[in-house]
């Protein structure tokens, strides 16, 4: 069965939180979901929200990016508290983009080389996931102005039913879904 990585924009961690929690009550769990951000000034208020601790630990350079995967508020990372809704968070250091807090399985799989110096940044790293390019481009973008990424892997039978989750959860980023959804959504 083909399965696509779909991807919610959120403007902050409340957004997040909720769209997050909205995965929980339609079936998807915390090793189902991956998330993405930069701005470690909401690592205190998603803690509080979620009522998670994440301990610290140092990660080290782009080369060993992954290795501190547990890192929290302590470290600067804007997930830290989101742990206890999906998984342990860690930084990475991206070429182009800095250190970003990120959580959960697609997160794992981008860590190590893919991401470092020599693999591409960031949009390397999720186009070698199966993400379109432009898709990771604007991922990107949306990173750097402090937005969080929610990326999910979605079966065919559940795929508009993920998109339209994201859609009425406000994503910023819905002109990049299928028209159906768009449409069905409005």
């Amino acid at each position: 069965m083909n399965k696509t990585i779909i991807g919610g924009v959120f403007r902050n961690q409340e957004e997040a939180i909720r769209a997050i929690e909205g995965l929980h009550t339609i079936g998807y769990t915390k090793e189902d979901i991956s998330v993405f951000a930069k701005d470690s000034d909401d690592v205190e208020s998603i803690q509080n929200e979620t009522r998670s601790e994440v301990t610290e630990k140092n990660s080290g350079r782009a080369k060993n990016a992954g290795k501190g995967f547990g890192i929290g508020a302590g470290s600067g990372g804007v997930l830290g508290g989101i742990a206890g809704i999906i998984a342990s968070v860690g930084l990475l250091a991206v070429p182009g983009v800095g250190v970003l807090a990120a959580a959960g399985p697609l997160a794992t799989a981008l860590t190590g080389a893919a991401i470092g110096a020599g693999g591409g940044g960031l949009v390397g790293a999720l186009t070698g996931a199966g993400i379109p390019e432009g898709h990771a481009k604007e991922y990107e973008d949306h990173l750097n102005k402090g937005h969080i990424v929610v990326l999910v892997e979605a079966d065919e039978e559940r795929e508009d039913k993920l998109y339209g989750h994201f859609y009425t959860n406000n994503s910023l980023n819905t002109h990049t879904y299928p028209e159906r959804v768009r449409v069905n959504n409005r």
